[in-house]
């Protein structure tokens, strides 16, 4: 798969493609019967076309949280045998595009047909509408996938892993939900604790909701069992500012700055306030033992 990223003026392509287009954030099963009827076509290249940053982070003004980031879709969409991927930097010139003006991107690019859902919308305002594309291109249509009555998206997941329910959350992503993230300082209170954690800097992933939960991480080409703790600490040191804390079971190395994949597995407990120190330990003591228990599962 060749990547061709940058501004959408500079973007090349001198071969006929099929290509599907959105922001693809979490590369779930609804995108995927995208990709997979993009492939079906056998008459030219595949291709798909995303944007970075996530154009809400640029039109609400907002850090708009994410399930995955570039890199992220980088590596889901190499799963495919695509031909190319379009990354265009979504800046302020590009959100303004008329309709015209986006169509006549996709033309220079060489785009000969759309694999679109059928509530795809898109130029300035998302004034553009699937009879805009139909005067242009061949415009294949994929209906919703339903799951619970409800049109799988990226919103619907996000409700499913805010509200710590990680087994609907892999159904519809096809997989276990993950992020990825810099090991930064901390104020060490795990260490005095006996619990020496990793704080993690986990820029704008979307994080489950508070709480303690079963993970495995991957460091340097190797898969670790661990504790993760997401929240705001009340028991010691409260901070107003959503924390993420891993406890890497049988690990003694030094990692400050190093970056690590983390992938939930399972939800134990919600995150509450302890009476006195003696008690948290006692309580993270227990947590630990269902960890390992899970491990071994």
């Amino acid at each position: 798969m060749k990547i061709i990223q940058g501004n959408y003026k500079e973007m090349q392509n001198t071969e006929p493609i099929t290509i599907t287009m959105g922001n693809f954030d979490g590369l779930h099963l609804g995108h995927r019967q995208l990709i997979e009827r993009v492939i079906s076509f056998r008459d030219t290249k595949h291709a798909i076309l995303t944007f970075d940053p996530h154009p809400s982070t640029l039109l609400r003004d907002q850090h708009f949280k994410t399930l995955t980031q570039k890199e992220d879709k980088i590596e889901l969409f190499s799963s495919y045998p695509l031909d190319y991927a379009f990354i265009v930097n979504f800046n302020k010139e590009f959100s303004e595009l008329s309709v015209m003006g986006f169509i006549e991107f996709l033309r220079s690019i060489k785009v000969e047909r759309l694999v679109i859902g059928r509530d795809a919308r898109f130029g300035f305002r998302g004034e553009g509408t699937i009879q805009d594309l139909r005067k242009y291109f061949y415009v294949d249509v994929v209906e919703d996938l339903i799951f619970n009555h409800t049109r799988v998206s990226t919103t619907y997941i996000k409700d499913f892993i805010q509200n710590g329910d990680l087994t609907s959350a892999r159904m519809l992503l096809n997989r276990q939900y993950g992020i990825k993230g810099v090991v930064v300082h901390g104020n060490r209170i795990g260490h005095k604790l006996g619990f020496p954690t990793a704080n993690i800097d986990y820029n704008s992933y979307l994080l489950p909701k508070n709480g303690v939960y079963y993970v495995r991480v991957f460091h340097k080409d190797k898969w670790y069992h661990a504790m993760a703790n997401i929240g705001n600490n009340p028991t010691l040191n409260f901070t107003s500012e959503k924390r993420l804390e891993i406890y890497i079971l049988d690990f003694n190395k030094t990692i400050y700055g190093d970056r690590l994949n983390i992938v939930f597995f399972s939800y134990l407990r919600p995150e509450k306030k302890m009476k006195n120190k003696r008690q948290l330990i006692k309580q993270l003591k227990k947590d630990e033992q269902e960890v390992r228990k899970l491990s071994k599962s």
